[in-house]
C-alpha cells in the first residue's frame, strides 16, 4: 500500500502540482532588499495505513526589491527535481495599494511556473494571477525599529488573506481526456511572524475548491469536502 502510494506521488510531480506552493512575499520588499525563502508543504492527502499529512513538496525562492512598490522573485522546485522534473516559476509582486499609517495593504502578483520531465522530454507551463489584501499588528514595534527590533526582537507581523487562479493551457489531461478546468482557482489565508531579518511563515490554501476531488489518484483532504484539496505550508525568509 505504501509503495502505490509512492508511485502517485511520483505521478502528482511530473503534472507539478507541486507549484501550489504558499503565496510569494505578500507586501513587496523595500528597494534593493534581497530575500532568500525555503517553503515546505503541499496538498493534504491520507496515505492508506499510515495518517493524513501534507505531501512534503519544497522549494527554494530569491527574492529582490526592485522598488518599494516592486518585487521580483523566482522559484526552484526541490523536491520535484529529484524525482527527474526540472520545476522552476517566475514572477512579479506589486503593491497595488497601502493606507496612509501602512498597516494595511492590497498587493497584486504576476507569474507562471514551468515544467520539464527530464526522462519523458514532457514539458508545462502555468500561468498564475494573484491577489492579496494584509494587515499589519503590532506596527508600532516596526516604527520603533531601533529600539524594539534590537537583538533579534520582533517587528510588526502581517495576516493575509488572498485569491489566485492558475491557468492550464492544454486542451487534454495526461490520458487524452478534455481538460475541464481550464482556470484553477485558489483560496488562502496566512501568517508572517517577523523578526528583523527573518520571518516565520504559515498558510493554509484551499486548492480548486470547486472542482470534484473524487476518481483520481490521490486521496486528498479538503476543507470542502469533495471539492479540491487543502494545502498546508509552512515557509521560513531571510532578508538582507
Amino acid at each position: 500500500m505504501r509503495s502505490t502510494f509512492i508511485i502517485c506521488l511520483i505521478m502528482v510531480l511530473v503534472v507539478g502540482i507541486s507549484a501550489c506552493g504558499p503565496a510569494k512575499f505578500v507586501e513587496p520588499l523595500k528597494k534593493f532588499e534581497n530575500a532568500i525563502a525555503i517553503d515546505v508543504g503541499g496538498p493534504m492527502v491520507t496515505i492508506p495505513d499510515v495518517a493524513s499529512m501534507p505531501i512534503p513538496f519544497s522549494s527554494i525562492t530569491y527574492g529582490h526589491g526592485w522598488s518599494d512598490k516592486l518585487t521580483l522573485h523566482g522559484s526552484w522546485y526541490t523536491t520535484a527535481a529529484i524525482f527527474g522534473v526540472a520545476q522552476i516559476g517566475a514572477g512579479a509582486t506589486y503593491g497595488v495599494w497601502k493606507s496612509k499609517r501602512q498597516k494595511h495593504g492590497i498587493s497584486a502578483m504576476l507569474g507562471f511556473n514551468t515544467a520539464f520531465d527530464v526522462y519523458e522530454k514532457n514539458f508545462k507551463f502555468w500561468p498564475q494571477l494573484d491577489a492579496h489584501y494584509y494587515f499589519k499588528y503590532n506596527y508600532k514595534g516596526e516604527q520603533q525599529e531601533d529600539l524594539l527590533t534590537k537583538n533579534g526582537r520582533k517587528r510588526s507581523n502581517l495576516l493575509y488573506v488572498g485569491v489566485g487562479t492558475w491557468y492550464e493551457l492544454e486542451g487534454v489531461k495526461a490520458h487524452g481526456e478534455k481538460q475541464q478546468d481550464i482556470v484553477v482557482p485558489m483560496l488562502n489565508i496566512g501568517h508572517d511572524l517577523n523578526w528583523k531579518k527573518w520571518t516565520l511563515k504559515t498558510e493554509v490554501k484551499l486548492i480548486a475548491p470547486f472542482s470534484s476531488n473524487e476518481n483520481i489518484v490521490l486521496d486528498y483532504v479538503s476543507l470542502t469536502g469533495d471539492k479540491g484539496s487543502t494545502g498546508v505550508y509552512l515557509g521560513l525568509i531571510r532578508k538582507f
